[in-house]
């Protein structure tokens, strides 16, 4: 059992030090983007489009890092995308959460909750950083890894 643990900690050390990495030597965003970690190739098309759409993403990490959550495709495939101005507009109204988050599984609510979190949005108590970190699995806690990466690429760079 015990080396089962520190094999765990192995790969996530890995995994840091590759994000790491991509984040040291991404080079321009498209190279930086290019080496994304992504669930499957339409995870990629779909963020590519995303970034045609809120073009603001190519100066607005914040909005960069919202754009490759909602291009996971059981996110992307759940929302119209025409209908929203920012790119996490489809999650809750004046009434509460929309039938589209509630339509996705909790671990992906958890993931999108979190990334409203970065910019002081919390729609969950306890927080989806709290549930996500309690409940992923490491896929899922990989693509929120990702998502950090995205959203604080410029701390490498300042």
């Amino acid at each position: 059992m015990e080396r089962k643990t520190y094999e765990k900690y192995e790969q996530i050390n890995t995994m840091f030090d590759a994000l790491e990495n991509q984040i040291i030597h991404s080079g321009d965003l498209s190279n930086f983007r290019k080496n994304l970690y992504y669930v499957n190739h339409e995870h990629h098309e779909n963020y590519e489009a995303l970034l045609l759409y809120y073009n603001q993403a190519n100066h607005d990490p914040i909005v960069d890092g919202a754009c490759y959550i909602i291009a996971i495709p059981e996110i992307f495939n759940a929302i119209n995308i025409f209908d929203n101005p920012l790119p996490f507009s489809w999650v809750y109204t004046e009434t509460g959460l929309t039938e589209e988050m509630k339509s996705l599984s909790v671990h992906l609510q958890y993931l999108v909750a979190a990334a409203l979190e970065t910019s002081q949005i919390q729609i969950f108590t306890p927080s989806g950083y709290t549930m996500g970190i309690t409940n992923w699995s490491i896929h899922q806690l990989r693509l929120f890894w990702q998502y950090t990466a995205i959203v604080r690429r410029a701390a490498i760079q300042n």
